[in-house]
């Protein structure tokens, strides 16, 4: 069981940069994170997309053990014939249905506090995915789960439409996401608080990846979105000092990744394979070579998983100008080191080549894509330190004050913190640690390792990786490539 009137509530900014999240820009949440404990190395895992930290968020574990190994990817029986989208609500719940409710391998945040005669609620802005991710059992646990994207995906009905009757319609959706900020807001403190009090509550801000992505990081709409959610952020602090929940709300503040700017439209991967007499199909099954699972990272599924067909592709990606990072199940650099060694991960990992360009608000990073974003918008799932690197905050009575942490941590560590908060044991099989250097009875965190790889490939191509271990728990800290 909880403590005592223990709760937690969880934020997501989602993609928002740290060195973005100024004291001029973001007064508010810089405020709750001096008076509270700043993690100054907060990280994301790779592939640094949503849905697979959402689903890190809600397991404590990276994806070689949680199996989201991209926002895109292959399971033949959750998709027989294409590439599975976890961003497709209608897609995920019939994958879930096929896979008999295994979607996920591990326990995920929902049935741990089920099993504790608790319960979480999930209110997005995010895609309609990804509200399933964060709480893909809803339905069965009877919990609590709204998409403003898709409301009629949504659980209970009835919860629904007394959401909406009390808060009001959902606003239209528009870039920059403004309302959708507030909309957000006014269900957890007009309906979920005084109706559900659920023991843990993940609000997602889908501000500012949206403008990120559409608008460009810096750019005039972005930061109005950015200034926005840390609004909505200081309405959810004035409400629990005006409710009296000072002493039993506990909030935790993240990020799941950051961004770095599009510079170039996008490249036909497909084609240049196709090209190098290599055939690409929508799966490795039908008789093609291979099936591509990419936007600025991801990989490639090889036909029958073979040694030589992988070696070829291989040696040809890194004499293409644009491949940043390629790694493999057994290379000098591999799957286990990136984590997502899983069954689902494609036999080639490829990250698309990034820079410490500038773009015109000065923003640092850049990312060559094979998606569709604007030039000048924003892009993730790569391995640039500005994906890799996560805000992080926490503050209530449950944590030390005026902290600042500078052991590396993230996404990974919330769900056995948060559980360690209201007395329910983690599960014994998870990735993540507890951050007693954050808690106010914890000790302090343990000792930190650097570690490094390499590899070297074809006409001189030469990738690097660079990692921090905390005891067990391992964080990426960037990847890159240089070319002799």
């Amino acid at each position: 069981m909880t403590e005592p009137n223990t709760r937690v509530l969880i934020v997501c900014f989602d993609a928002l940069r740290p060195d973005m999240a100024t004291p001029e820009l973001m007064p508010r949440l810089n405020a709750f994170a001096d008076a509270g404990v700043r993690f100054t190395k907060g990280r994301s895992t790779f592939p640094t997309e949503t849905r697979v930290n959402q689903t890190a968020l809600v397991t404590g574990s990276v994806p070689s053990r949680h199996g989201i190994v991209g926002n895109k990817f292959i399971d033949r029986v959750a998709s027989p014939d294409k590439l599975f989208n976890t961003g497709d609500e209608d897609a995920l719940r019939v994958g879930d249905q096929r896979l008999d409710g295994k979607l996920v391998d591990v326990p995920v945040l929902s049935e741990i506090l089920a099993d504790a005669d608790e319960s979480l609620a999930v209110v997005s802005s995010g895609t309609p995915g990804g509200t399933r991710m964060l709480n893909h059992r809803a339905e069965k646990l009877g919990h609590f789960r709204l998409s403003l994207h898709r409301p009629d995906a949504s659980t209970p009905a009835a919860a629904v439409a007394t959401v909406v009757e009390r808060v009001g319609p959902i606003p239209k959706h528009a870039i920059p996401s403004l309302d959708w900020l507030g909309y957000t807001t006014d269900v957890y403190i007009k309906y979920i608080q005084p109706d559900l009090d659920p023991a843990v509550t993940v609000l997602w801000f889908c501000e500012p990846d949206n403008s990120y992505h559409y608008k460009g990081l810096g750019a005039d709409d972005n930061l109005a979105a950015i200034a926005r959610a840390d609004a909505e952020f200081g309405r959810l602090l004035d409400w629990r000092d005006s409710a009296g929940l000072n002493d039993s709300l506990n909030i935790i503040t993240l990020s799941d990744h950051g961004q770095i700017t599009v510079s170039n439209d996008a490249i036909d991967i497909a084609g240049a394979l196709t090209d190098a007499g290599f055939s690409v199909g929508a799966t490795p099954f039908d008789g093609a070579d291979c099936a591509l699972a990419l936007s600025s990272a991801g990989g490639i599924y090889v036909r029958e998983s073979d040694p030589d067909l992988i070696r070829n592709i291989v040696e040809w990606l890194q004499r293409q100008s644009w491949c940043g990072l390629v790694f493999t199940r057994d290379g000098d650099l591999n799957h286990s080191q990136m984590n997502m060694d899983h069954r689902r991960a494609p036999d080639i990992g490829l990250v698309m080549a990034t820079e410490d360009s500038v773009n015109e608000a000065g923003v640092v990073g850049a990312t060559l894509q094979t998606s569709a974003y604007p030039i000048g918008g924003g892009l993730h799932g790569g391995v640039h330190a500005k994906e890799l690197h996560a805000w992080l905050a926490m503050g209530g009575s449950a944590f030390r004050s005026g902290v600042k942490a500078e052991t590396p941590s993230g996404v990974i560590d919330i769900l056995p913190t948060t559980l360690s908060i209201l007395g329910i044991t983690p599960p014994a099989a998870i990735d993540g640690r507890i951050l007693t250097e954050a808690l106010k009875d914890g000790g302090p965190a343990p000792d930190a390792v650097m570690e490094s790889y390499a590899q070297a490939g074809a006409d001189g191509y030469r990738a690097h990786l660079s990692l921090t271990r905390v005891g067990t728990t391992g964080y990426l800290e960037r990847g890159w490539v240089e070319r002799s």
